[in-house]
């Protein structure tokens, strides 16, 4: 490959171009194999010419982190315009699963462990949250709002569950079979909404 830069300013569609290859490189061959080289590559650049756009590969992987986060919010919101509240925690739950389970290298980036640095900071700080993550959590949040006391609270505990049966979903069938995503999503959400008495939850009258 040649080391003499194309002449293109280096500006944001160099920046897409970067982001386009590597995901194309994880789509192909997985998150662990992807290299700057190999970026660099795949756009005929120098591996000098990405970090004037990125500090290193984990920046990268980051963003593409981030932009799943958009695609997962994009598929989910379409599920806010659902009125009844017991229907739309059902529609988000669903296709946040869908999500997942079809986007499994996506999914991966996304939940990557956070630096060491950044994970020994205290609480107050950390950088604020992805603005797609709040969207996503005020999503849950809001459906559950009319018929929990602690809204927020059950988002997380909603979130939470529905990684856990992605995760089962990418480790293989032994941890939990295709069959059986939707039927536990489901099991769950109705375990809650009709024990809604308590844990929170608002009475028929509140």
């Amino acid at each position: 490959m040649s080391t003499v830069e194309p002449k293109e300013p280096r500006v944001s569609p160099l920046r897409a171009r970067i982001l386009d290859a590597a995901r194309r490189i994880v789509m192909r061959e997985g998150i662990d194999l992807l290299s700057m080289r190999k970026i660099a590559d795949a756009i005929g650049y120098s591996p000098a010419s990405l970090y004037l756009h990125f500090e290193g590969r984990d920046a990268i992987v980051r963003a593409l982190g981030r932009e799943g986060f958009a695609q997962l919010l994009t598929r989910l919101e379409p599920c806010a315009e659902i009125e009844v509240p017991r229907a739309r925690l059902h529609a988000l739950a669903h296709a946040y699963v869908a999500f997942g389970c079809a986007h499994p290298e996506t999914y991966r980036l996304m939940f990557l462990p956070a630096p060491l640095p950044e994970r020994e900071m205290p609480e107050a700080e950390l950088p604020p949250p992805d603005d797609h993550i709040a969207a996503i959590t005020t999503l849950f949040a809001d459906a559950f709002a009319s018929v929990c006391a602690e809204p927020a609270l059950l988002a997380r505990a909603m979130w939470a569950l529905l990684h856990g049966v992605v995760a089962f979903s990418l480790s293989g069938p032994a941890f939990g079979p295709e069959s059986s995503h939707l039927p536990v999503i489901d099991a769950a959400l109705d375990g809650w909404l009709d024990g809604r008495h308590g844990a929170g939850f608002k009475s028929e009258a509140g």
